[in-house]
């Protein structure tokens, strides 16, 4: 078949569905699919179309912006090469503009149940190593994350738990119903099994979002909401070891830190950054330290104006998405990388399931940024990539569809 005869564009497609499938669950996978997906993207032409939708995107000229000033501030960086890798990172973005210029509408539920039947895999696995049926790289029975790190998976679990939670809310048909409550009973399971206490919080933020989205009488949203919190979490408390252990871990953490100034702790790591940090902002609020420099500057600081904070100098990053930024690229890049956001919630989007989805997500990401420098992670910049990508796509739909009545 001759290649300008090709359907490019079904065949992205088929690749969006299968790079979401293996989002969850392989890291050679997302390198291979992004790579299809750009091959494929280029190959698709269209280029006037795309590039009239890529100009006219918020979301995706903030980014830029936040990317490009990311490159700028390789000018100022004294850890060049470092620096350059740490940029190059990036790419795990690009199939964001596939998906958002290329996906057909009747592709977009299909895209998500791939993504919802990954993680299924995904939870079975862990619930293998839980049970010791398997082992899979270095998960264990405290903590079953099977593919990626434990704050990620436990990111990935919430969002997910939280989809599910809003398909029961708004799906009508009552075996449908009844297979998503399962579904969400067991990935909650699986939520409070793994060490993640920020995908734990992060969920609890997303549940009152989708209470509040989805029952419109205030009060009964709150009886809800309170009621599905104190069910979770107790169970959770009573029943699962490592939840249990976890949340008596954080109350030691932060007695430790308050009552003896002790930073050698999980939490104490996270406290000691904001402490070591205010020196660096200081010196460089606007155009913070550089990328990776920040680090030499954490290191040199420790090493000289706090020394009792020598247990945690072997950091490799400040444990949260917001001064991690602001003291490598300072008040401008925290600025752009904040408007990516804004204008995420910003978009016009009229199905209320993926208005859900765009508020769950927006709730998490932005929650498990506080302490972990969570979209600078493969599994999380591809998660990333995957739903922007299906929002922008949905709103641009929805524009199609009004413009041709």
């Amino acid at each position: 078949m001759p290649l300008n005869r090709i359907d490019y564009t079904q065949y992205i497609n088929y690749l969006i569905i299968g790079y979401a499938f293996v989002l969850p669950l392989s890291r050679a996978g997302i390198v291979l699919f992004s790579l299809l997906l750009f091959l494929g993207w280029c190959l698709e032409g269209k280029w006037e179309k795309k590039i009239i939708l890529l100009k006219k995107s918020k979301v995706l000229i903030a980014l830029s912006l936040f990317l490009l000033f990311n490159c700028l501030s390789l000018l100022w960086s004294d850890t060049f090469v470092q620096a350059c890798q740490y940029v190059t990172k990036y790419w795990y973005f690009l199939p964001l503009i596939v998906i958002f210029t290329s996906i057909k509408q009747e592709m977009l539920s299909k895209v998500l149940s791939a993504f919802i039947l990954g993680m299924f895999v995904s939870e079975v696995l862990a619930y293998g190593v839980f049970f010791q049926w398997w082992h899979i790289n270095r998960a264990t029975v405290a903590n079953p994350t099977p593919f990626m790190h434990h704050i990620e998976y436990s990111v990935f679990l919430a969002f997910t738990a939280l989809l599910l939670l809003a398909r029961i809310f708004y799906t009508k048909e009552k075996r449908k119903r009844i297979l998503y409550a399962i579904f969400f009973t067991t990935i909650s399971g699986n939520l409070f099994l793994t060490a993640g206490r920020t995908g734990q919080l992060a969920f609890l933020l997303g549940l009152f979002v989708v209470t509040w989205l989805h029952i419109k009488n205030r009060f009964k949203a709150s009886i809800v909401f309170i009621g599905l919190v104190s069910l979770l979490f107790s169970s959770a408390y009573y029943f699962s070891q490592t939840f249990h252990h976890r949340i008596d871990l954080a109350k030691t953490n932060c007695e430790k830190i308050l009552l003896k100034g002790n930073y050698c702790t999980s939490w104490g790591a996270r406290a000691g950054a904001w402490v070591v940090s205010k020196e660096m902002i200081k010196d460089n609020i606007l155009l913070g330290e550089g990328l990776e420099d920040n680090m030499v500057r954490y290191r040199s600081l420790i090493d000289t104006e706090f020394t009792d904070m020598k247990c945690i100098k072997g950091l490799q990053h400040m444990h949260n998405q917001y001064l991690q930024i602001l003291t490598q690229t300072g008040m401008i890049g925290l600025f752009l990388f904040l408007m990516i956001f804004y204008y995420i919630a910003r978009l016009q989007i009229q199905d209320k399931e993926y208005q859900t989805i765009q508020y769950v997500y927006l709730s998490v990401i932005l929650f498990a940024g506080i302490s972990e420098v969570i979209l600078h992670r493969q599994f999380s910049m591809a998660l990333f990539a995957l739903i922007v990508g299906l929002l922008l796509a949905q709103e641009r739909i929805e524009n199609e569809i009004s413009i041709s009545e």
